[in-house]
């Protein structure tokens, strides 16, 4: 039997107009001849039927075990796979991601570095939305207000080259960025656990999320589908059921006329057997 090495070659997904996920190492990286089958997710199984002092089964008994620790939130032996990516994202968007603070994480800096051009275009703008006042609703289609934030985002170009000048006149790094804007990309690495990894992407997979974070989550989700393709598929079994993105205000205006109206009936009902006493 011959152990073999995971490839991680070309685990790099482009995301937006200029950002991208890639997956720069995992661990375990060797996986043993008897395992080719539950690829990382043996260290998972090793972990969990430690207690037991037993080890690797078969692939069925294994997934099965790995079905059971995600359902019932048996979450420890998760902590034994880990993942390092390289990340390009807007800087709005990784103000959202350092709230996850259970991983390694090391940014570039704009006190060292000058910062490259790069930022986010959205490709449509939306209103608030009404029922859920986090996320965004329908998309804006008015051309005034189009044309308005279009000016509001090229700004972005302007700001740059007053800060690609302050640094030509002597300005510190450290100085000319503080006006720079969040639409702007950063870079970081980022090394977390497949427990805290599998909570970043229920929170921000969900259909709630704000969709530019959304998209580099799905993206992670997909990256590391090969690596533990029976816990992703256990976590998905039992993840994303029954949320609503948002409550279309229509249906919920219906739904409450019609308890109104069942209410008033029952009032009614209540009245009537009152004036035969």
């Amino acid at each position: 039997m011959v152990d073999s090495v995971i490839s991680i070659d070309d685990k790099k997904i482009t995301i937006g107009n200029a950002g991208f996920i890639k997956l720069v190492d995992c661990m375990p990286r060797v996986i043993p001849d008897e395992c080719k089958g539950l690829m990382c997710d043996y260290a998972i199984v090793q972990a969990a039927r430690v207690s037991l002092d037993q080890g690797i089964k078969s692939t069925e008994q294994d997934s099965r075990l790995i079905d059971f620790l995600v359902k019932h939130k048996h979450t420890s032996p998760f902590e034994m796979v880990k993942f390092k990516f390289h990340i390009k994202c807007p800087i709005f968007i990784q103000r959202q991601w350092i709230r996850h603070r259970t991983a390694n994480v090391n940014e570039i800096s704009g006190r060292y570095s000058v910062l490259k051009s790069d930022f986010y275009i959205p490709d449509k703008i939306c209103v608030q939305g009404e029922f859920n006042k986090q996320m965004s609703g329908e998309e804006i289609t008015d051309p005034e207000i189009v044309n308005l934030f279009k000016n509001y985002i090229e700004t972005a170009n302007q700001q740059y080259i007053t800060y690609n000048n302050l640094i030509k006149k002597g300005v510190s790094k450290e100085m000319a960025r503080i006006g720079l804007p969040l639409n702007m990309y950063t870079e970081f690495y980022w090394c977390i656990d497949l427990h805290n990894l599998l909570n970043f992407i229920r929170l921000r997979s969900a259909p709630n999320a704000q969709p530019e974070i959304k998209q580099y989550s799905d993206a992670i989700k997909d990256l590391i589908r090969d690596f533990c393709p029976h816990t992703i598929k256990s976590f998905e079994k039992y993840n994303f059921k029954n949320v609503e993105p948002n409550i279309n205000i229509e249906e919920l205006e219906a739904k409450i006329a019609e308890l109104n109206a069942k209410i008033a009936e029952l009032n009614a009902k209540i009245a009537e057997l009152n004036s035969k006493r």
